[in-house]
């Protein structure tokens, strides 16, 4: 971190722009988890910050679950472990399913996506246009739009067969999209799109094809 982002070792204050505080907090936190369990002291030796403002800082963090206190000492919290467990397994979920759905774009013709659920919204992590691109975008970060069938395989939870949207959201565009279980209750989904009022038979059986292998690339790994 610059020095400039740091409390003022004269006043312990931060700067008011918001952006010291947040930083100083995450830097507050890299030291937390390198050095756990970790007084409040080192703490304030380790990052350079007063020993005030860490003081402060860390109620603040304990109040939100990132930080937990175990007597004198300090630890990360669970929600920040838990936060940093669906990082790792939405990350493991992009890397088992990108070679199979950039197979089923090749194989298909159709545009390929992988979705999942984050922080109560469904979001795309992963997609690969059509052959012939239909000007549909599903950046990653974006969110699925509600009622196609993406949506659907992500909010109907149970639902193991392929799910349909033929031209109800989009006209002259077809969804396909299977779920794919995480366990914990937790489900992503991969969905296919192509141009027309329906999608082909091959379609729903190529996607439900590629869901069970991306569920048998996450057992493996």
């Amino acid at each position: 971190m610059a020095s400039g982002t740091r409390a003022s070792a004269q006043g312990g204050s931060l700067h008011n722009d918001g952006r010291g505080v947040i930083e100083s907090a995450f830097d507050l936190l890299d030291h937390v988890g390198a050095l756990e369990p970790v007084r409040l002291l080192d703490l304030a030796n380790a990052s350079g910050i007063p020993r005030e403002t860490v003081r402060r800082l860390l109620k603040q963090l304990i109040a939100v679950g990132a930080v937990s206190r175990e007597g004198p000492r300090y630890r990360l919290g669970a929600s920040l472990l838990a936060l940093g467990a669906r990082v790792s397994s939405e990350r493991r979920l992009r890397v088992a399913a990108r070679r199979p759905i950039a197979e089923l774009a090749s194989a298909t013709g159709a545009a390929v996506q992988l979705s999942a659920m984050i922080g109560g919204e469904a979001v795309y992590l992963d997609a690969v246009d059509a052959r012939v691109p239909f000007g549909v975008v599903a950046a990653p970060g974006a969110p699925v739009p509600p009622r196609t069938a993406a949506a659907r395989a992500l909010t109907e939870l149970g639902s193991t067969a392929p799910l349909v949207d033929a031209g109800e959201v989009i006209a002259d565009l077809s969804c396909v999209a299977v779920a794919i279980p995480l366990g914990n209750g937790v489900v992503a989904a991969v969905s296919t799109l192509v141009a027309g009022r329906r999608p082909p038979l091959g379609l729903l059986a190529a996607t439900r094809g590629t869901g069970a292998r991306i569920v048998g690339l996450l057992r493996a790994s």
